[in-house]
């Protein structure tokens, strides 16, 4: 079974311990993130969707419910929009979004974890961040 087709296995199951149906959109959606290489809009996944099935309200609707259920993750642009990706086995990663057209890539290195320590080593615990960089893409430049 290729990777893929576990993390799409991987994330029905979590709908169904969640108790959500699986409609044909959700599942159209669902394989979109499991197959895109970054982060979408839900107007980028509308976009690709490309079917009178899926209208937007229901992509927001339903990447919105693959965030409840603890299958995607959502990213919020300096602008406010969110972007969303789906949640992998993988290490902990951040982005990097465009300021102009809000495409994102993934930065697979994060330093942050020293200065997590540092908190910890100060008595605070339970400690976590959220860090994501912003720029213009060559692209938009």
């Amino acid at each position: 079974m290729s990777c893929e087709n576990e993390h799409f296995d991987a994330a029905i199951s979590s709908l169904k311990r969640e108790r959500y149906r699986i409609t044909e959109p959700r599942k159209a959606l669902l394989r979109l993130l499991v197959d895109s290489e970054r982060p979408l809009s839900a107007e980028e996944a509308h976009d690709r969707l490309g079917s009178s099935d899926y209208d937007l309200v229901t992509v927001y609707r339903n990447l919105e419910t693959f965030e409840t259920a603890g299958i995607a993750t959502r990213i919020l642009t300096e602008s406010g929009k969110s972007l969303f990706e789906l949640n992998r086995s993988e290490h902990h990663h951040h982005h990097i979004i465009c300021r102009k057209c809000h495409r994102a890539e993934r930065l697979d290195h994060c330093e942050i974890e020293k200065l997590e320590t540092l908190a910890t080593k100060l008595g605070f615990t339970e400690v976590t961040h959220v860090l994501e960089l912003y720029g213009v893409c060559d692209d938009c430049r």
